[in-house]
């Protein structure tokens, strides 16, 4: 074995052993919550066990030399030095194999079978049954082998072995208690997502697991995990469409079991199989977990997971599926029939193996006791029973469940605080109180007055008044005392009534709460929200009108209003001045922010649709600048329309090759000569004409395709860059504009190294100086030097604009700074101006970065910013933005001398 050979093996183990991780995630996330932890430490105990057991005895009796071909003679306990090589890597591979085999049996008995019952199992299973059944094929002596059986990476050896020994465990397990009756039970799952989670990790396990069958690094390994890849993808929409067609939705269990079940049917001959024929056994196997899965439930057979639907019926699937998917000339037994019959033949011999073996071993723990929990403990769930892992729910039912049965409420049940099962144990605990306190003062009554009456009717009353407060908990923020999210939803979703035409509807958001809460702490942040619920609290009537507090810094109001607009305009100002004054904390005066918007409930229309119409207008008064109050208007309603118009539009543009560039040139200040030219990003609209970046940009950014208009606009740049130099215009530079998203975009730097259009030099990013703050962070400095070392140029636009410091700017090192034309405008008429242009030139100087000036409208602008020292001058005095033909003819004209500027 090579050394590449071996390194591949090594990973190749690793990542089987993160078919593990996603066994313990798929079953612990199937099974109810009292039984994860359980088989969670079930999965991490086994492989403890199996590499034990494969390590003295297992990998001996399989990969030994052979004894007539039924099992290994030698090998055993390997000591595994230095001096073993590459063969330890072999050993590695093969034990992480043995633990796949245990681990499927795990899922199948989950949340009944006995912790120490089911250790044994693994040490029977990976210590003597699944190394002999893989010595029959694996070995080059065999006698499977020998008979030309095929299995490359364990569609028998491993799944069918795990998937029969996991059908005789639940046969005798029989099924969880409650499963099967006159109606049959489904057991909510524990996590969806742990389990999605878990066939993931499985489905990446799973090309280590085909590809490294392979024992060498070779040009098969690719072309075998491809096909692997594509198998599960043919379950997976074999999945699809059978739970679309049978339940009308796509279940998690069936996609995921489905996939898992289309992998383990490829195993067998993955090594010879087309791409096409992978898909297609891929789909074959998701429909024999499907078809095998309802077999079971019809006989009765629990098994959690699916362990024997994926393992067993799609493993004897696979296996079978060799005879007809393989080519002919690679079958050893010479006709397509012969090797159904080789393989059926060595299925069911595996088959009749592991029941013989490990019928007597169930049959000897169940004797013992040692198999399946007692029902109590079943019932209690594993977690507790076994593990000794406390299940908070199942303690406080248990408390409730004696206090019934006792009718004694001396002992209160344990809170733990920091839960939400705390605070249910909390109330419940007040309950008690409430209601011991009631009995007292009643029995006193009655030892007085014998009023047993009045007694029974006040403890009922407390009784009632403790649900009331359940309720009313349930619908209100804990914080504030106002009602949450649910209570408005219960509202706003009610039909529209007369009553309601009369509502004021009014949503509001504290501004900067976040740059508070994280500044100066949660417990800052809950005051400041504590003192707006109180102010909004005082501007509403009790019981007719009604606030929510239906986010983090998210307020809703219903308002009983008989008033106009421009008084509910004057109602939401009364209500915004009162939450902008300042909230004191300590010494400090913390200044909070309020953006307000509001409509009124029209007659025939629901509260949700008001609701909807006041969020509008909240946003609308966030893009005014915040600490605003807007009222909803048809023009904020069309404004919202066209902007969803717009970013459909957007969406079809990059189809459509509606995203153009435009080119404005730049002149040398002591020379007059090109320095280089802007690609300027234009939108033409078929519609709206052509639409700034200024418009589009925000919309790229708000769905997500800010990285795809950066490299449409750098694309297209670059294809100009070279067309101008084959016509003999080479531009020194070209500067291009980068969000500062996509620049500190962790894989921007590997992209741009895959691109083969880069210049070695002249290329600039052009980057606006307000999306700097004070302090530039590390990684994006970095990423920035690594730009710099590939030879692109850094421009800072707008400079002198921006909310940084300066010196945050220039700690950068940019290669060039950009001059707004605000600073521009008047230089030929205004000294003061003059000055200060030479300070900013002056101050790039001295930071060594060239200076660009923009908007240079004229000759006399041109000569005097050439005079103050500019380096690059920009501007309509020049041209304007051209598309790439016009800056062509343009550039050529410019070179052959017919420019005005005269420097010096």
């Amino acid at each position: 074995m090579s050394e590449i050979d071996a390194v591949w093996m090594l990973i190749s183990a690793l990542l089987v052993l993160v078919l593990q991780s996603g066994f313990l995630c798929l079953e612990s996330g199937t099974v109810r919550t009292k039984n994860a932890a359980n088989v969670a430490l079930k999965n991490m105990a086994d492989v403890c066990v199996v590499s034990t057991c494969f390590w003295l005895v297992g990998f001996g009796l399989m990969f030994g030399t052979s004894f007539g071909g039924l099992f290994g003679t030698g090998g055993f306990l390997p000591r595994l030095d230095n001096a073993t090589g590459h063969s330890a890597a072999i050993f590695l591979f093969q034990m992480a194999f043995a633990a796949t085999a245990t681990t499927i049996v795990s899922g199948a008995v989950a949340e009944r079978e006995r912790f120490l019952g089911y250790m044994i199992v693994s040490i029977a299973l990976s210590a003597f049954i699944y190394p002999i059944a893989g010595h029959w094929i694996w070995n080059e002596a065999g006698w499977l082998r020998q008979l030309g059986f095929i299995d490359f990476a364990g569609a028998t050896v491993v799944h069918s072995v795990g998937g029969w020994t996991a059908l005789v465990a639940v046969i005798f397990l029989g099924p969880r208690l409650g499963r099967y009756g006159r109606k049959n039970r489904f057991f909510e799952e524990n996590s969806i997502s742990l389990v999605t989670l878990g066939g993931l990790l499985l489905w990446v396990g799973w090309g280590a697991f085909n590809g490294g069958s392979a024992l060498a690094f070779n040009t098969n390994v690719g072309p075998v995990i491809a096909r692997t890849m594509l198998s599960a993808a043919g379950a997976g929409l074999a999945s699809i469409a059978i739970g679309l067609c049978i339940f009308r939705c796509v279940r998690a269990e069936l996609l995921v079991n489905g996939f898992l079940g289309g992998l383990v049917a490829s195993t067998a001959g993955i090594h010879l199989i087309s791409g096409p024929t992978a898909f297609l056994i891929g789909a074959a196997g998701a429909v024999a977990v499907i078809v095998a899965r309802d077999i079971l439930d019809a006989l009765e057979i629990d098994d959690v997971v699916g362990a024997i639907p994926v393992h067993l019926a799609a493993g004897l699937l696979g296996t079978l599926a060799v005879a007809f998917a393989a080519p002919q000339d690679a079958l050893p037994a010479g006709s397509r029939i012969a090797q159904l019959g080789v393989q059926a033949f060595g299925a069911a011999v595996v088959g009749i193996w592991v029941i013989s073996c490990m019928t007597p071993l169930i049959l000897l723990l169940k004797a013992r006791g040692l198999l399946r929990a007692r029902p109590r403990d079943e019932v209690r769930g594993l977690n507790l029973a076994e593990n000794n892992q406390r299940n908070m729910l199942l303690e406080l039912l248990e408390e409730m469940k004696r206090h019934q049965r006792t009718g004694s409420f001396s002992s209160r049940v344990r809170i733990e605080r920091s839960s939400e099962l705390g605070v249910l144990a909390y109330r419940y605990n007040r309950v008690l109180d409430r209601v011991e306190e009631e009995i007292d003062q009643r029995m006193a009554s009655i030892r007085k007055e014998r009023m047993s009456r009045e007694m029974a009717e006040e403890a009922f009353e407390a009784m009632r008044a403790a649900q009331e407060e359940s309720a009313w908990s349930a619908r209100h923020d804990k914080l504030t005392g106002l009602g949450n999210r649910k209570h408005l939803e219960e509202i706003a979703s009610a039909p529209a009534t007369a009553q309601q035409a009369g509502t004021l509807v009014i949503a509001l958001d504290l501004d900067r709460f976040k740059y508070i809460n994280d500044t100066y702490g949660h417990e800052v942040g809950d005051l400041v929200l504590e003192q707006a619920a109180r102010r909004i609290s005082d501007k509403i009537q009790p019981g007719c009108d009604f606030a929510f507090r239906i986010g983090g810094d998210e307020f809703a109001l219903l308002v009983e209003f008989s008033g106009s607009e421009a008084e509910a305009f004057e109602y939401c100002s009364d209500l915004l001045f009162e939450l902008l004054q300042p909230v004191r904390y300590k010494d400090v005066e913390l200044e909070v922010g309020v953006s307000i918007g509001f409509a009124l409930c029209e007659p025939g229309e629901t509260l949700l649709s008001a609701l909807r119409r006041a969020d509008l207008a909240l946003y609308a008064s966030k893009a005014d600048g915040r600490s605003c109050v807007n009222a909803y208007s048809s023009a904020i309603g069309a404004a919202h329309d066209e902007k969803m118009d717009l970013i459909r539009d957007f969406k079809q543009a990059f189809r459509n090759d509606e995203i153009k560039v435009t080119f404005q040139p730049q002149i040398d200040g002591k020379t007059g000569a090109i320095a280089g030219c802007e690609a300027l990003a234009r939108w033409h609209h078929p519609k709206r004409g052509i639409v700034g970046p200024d418009v589009f940009v925000s919309i790229a950014k708000e769905v997500n395709m800010l990285a795809e208009l950066d490299r449409r606009i750098l694309d297209l740049a670059l294809a100009a860059y070279w067309e101008f130099a084959e016509h003999n215009i080479n531009l020194p530079s070209i500067s291009v504009n980068v969000s500062a998203e996509r620049l500190g975009h962790p894989g921007l730097i590997e992209e741009l190294k895959q691109r083969t259009d880069l210049p070695t030099s002249g290329l600039a990013f052009e980057l606006l100086e307000t999306v700097f703050l004070d302090h530039v962070d590390e990684d994006y400095a970095k990423q920035i030097d690594a730009l710099k070392a590939m030879g692109i140029g850094i421009e800072i636009d707008d400079f002198g604009t921006g909310h940084a410091s300066i010196a945050g700017v220039l700690a950068l090192r940019p290669d060039r700074l950009k001059i707004d034309r605000m600073f521009t405008t008047g230089i030929d008429s205004k000294p003061a101006r003059r000055d200060l242009m030479r300070g900013l030139i002056e101050m790039a100087t001295s930071a060594g970065a060239a200076t660009v000036v923009e908007g240079v409208e004229t000759e006399a602008e041109a000569k005097i910013l050439a005079n103050l020292g500019a380096d690059v001058l920009q501007g309509y005095a020049f041209a304007r933005p051209m598309d790439r033909d016009s800056f062509l003819a343009w550039a050529q004209d410019w070179n052959s001398g017919q420019s005005f500027m005269q420097v010096g």
